[in-house]
């Protein structure tokens, strides 16, 4: 288990966690069960998280940076201790699932945990129990009347238990143990909890708690999506770093393989029913009074592809963009070129194998306008396959644009079929994905 990974994984997903992760020890200690923390550093049992996948192990993490950073053992004095215990773990689980982290087996899980702070979620839980304790004491002989007075996330169950109060009653996939023992040690040498932590750790402990649980996560899902799109742009803006230049970088490309189509090329592609030959009467001729045909060859429509190889473009997807080739190969006689700054030629197939055996050139800028200009005048079909990351050419073209991801683009001519995410994660992860 590489704990600077995680490391670095929390930093990027939870930033505002920054100078706590980075001031915080994370030991590994098999006498705990799962992980804990004591509200400086986080302790954890390797053996419990070598068998978690590596989200489960994030999830774990965040967890406790959640503890540590909106100050829950502190806030729990004067409480509760099992329904606080129970409130703060349901805050966080619900804000990390919504983060898209997978809860772990035995995590407590309240789907609508998410819209509170611990406090107010303490309160409602702590009348949730208040109330079913008044229920079990004034329970009459009809418990099946009792039993039916269910509503919503607080009333009674058909046991005559709340739902809130069975996650209660559940142990959670981390222990509390140690919450104990740091407040009671704090207490002893009468000092707040934070005064033995950092001057870093303090300030965004106090921020985060000032700041609350619900808030706090949703400020941070909006900074992290704007840090992806920062990212994005970044990467394009590298791409497009390039400029004019032109790498000429040498790419090959293994284990195509072959996957079902994204599209009906048969329907896109104009005349796309492949006929190699045909009676023909046009040339026929009459013997002894017989009219007779003669087999002859009819035109077959004739695809150009263009991919594209700048430097946005990884081996996944160009990958990707050949096994798309692959399918227009049986509808249509092919030709597949490359570009980036560049033409770098046509390259004609007869069969899958030429398209395994193609090598490419590539990983500069991106020049639209050089890849539409590389077209054959008369040839039927044009495609490109893309990400779009560039700016389109002005030069109409009917062409079809196959883009690979959520860039928008506006090309002059032509039709633009986007590729969207679902079918992308379906591209890299395909169990249709067949070797040849």
């Amino acid at each position: 288990m590489d704990i600077d990974y995680i490391k670095r994984r929390l930093l990027v997903k939870y930033s505002p966690f920054g100078s706590i992760i980075a001031n915080t020890c994370f030991i590994s200690d098999k006498s705990i069960e799962t992980a804990a923390t004591d509200g400086d550093n986080i302790y954890y049992n390797p053996e419990f998280l070598k068998n978690l996948t590596a989200d489960e192990q994030i999830f774990v993490f965040a967890h406790e940076l959640g503890h540590i950073g909106y100050n829950h053992i502190e806030r729990c004095k004067d409480k509760d201790p099992e329904i606080w215990n129970m409130a703060a773990d349901g805050v966080l689980n619900a804000n990390l699932k919504k983060d898209g982290l997978p809860l772990i087996k035995g995590a407590i899980d309240i789907p609508y945990a998410g819209n509170y702070d611990v406090e107010e979620l303490y309160q409602k839980l702590l009348q949730e129990k208040k109330e079913q304790k008044e229920n079990t004491s004034n329970q009459t002989d009809n418990q099946e009347q009792s039993n039916n007075q269910n509503n919503s996330e607080t009333k009674s169950n058909s046991t005559g238990q709340s739902k809130v109060q069975k996650e209660i009653n559940k142990v959670g996939h981390d222990t509390h143990e140690l919450w104990s023992k740091a407040y009671d040690k704090n207490s002893q040498n009468n000092e707040p909890m934070n005064d033995s932590l950092s001057k870093q750790k303090k300030e965004i402990i106090n921020k985060l708690t000032e700041l609350g649980e619900r808030e706090g996560y949703q400020q941070n899902r909006i900074e992290y999506k704007k840090r992806l799109e920062e990212l994005r742009e970044s990467l394009v803006n590298e791409s497009h770093g390039y400029g004019n230049k032109t790498n000429s970088d040498k790419i090959t490309i293994s284990d195509i393989g072959i996957a079902n189509p994204l599209l009906d090329w048969r329907k896109l592609l104009k005349e796309a029913i492949k006929y190699d030959v045909d009676w023909s009467y046009q040339n026929a001729s009459i013997e002894d009074g017989v009219l007779t045909a003669h087999l002859e060859e009819l035109p077959n429509p004739e695809t150009e592809i263009l991919l594209d190889t700048s430097g946005s473009i990884n081996k996944t997807l160009l990958r990707n963009f050949l096994r798309e080739c692959k399918n227009i190969l049986s509808v249509s006689k092919v030709k597949v070129g490359c570009f980036d700054t560049k033409f770098y030629g046509f390259s004609e197939i007869k069969n899958i194998t030429d398209i395994d055996n193609l090598s490419f050139s590539g990983g500069g800028g991106t020049n639209f306008e050089v890849a539409i200009n590389a077209f054959s005048k008369r040839v039927e079909n044009k495609v490109i396959f893309t990400d779009g990351a560039a700016s389109m050419p002005n030069t109409p073209m009917d062409a079809i644009w196959v883009v690979f991801g959520n860039r928008i683009i506006n090309p002059a001519g032509g039709r633009v079929i986007y590729i969207n995410n679902e079918q992308l994660d379906r591209l890299i992860n395909d169990s249709n994905t067949r070797k040849r």
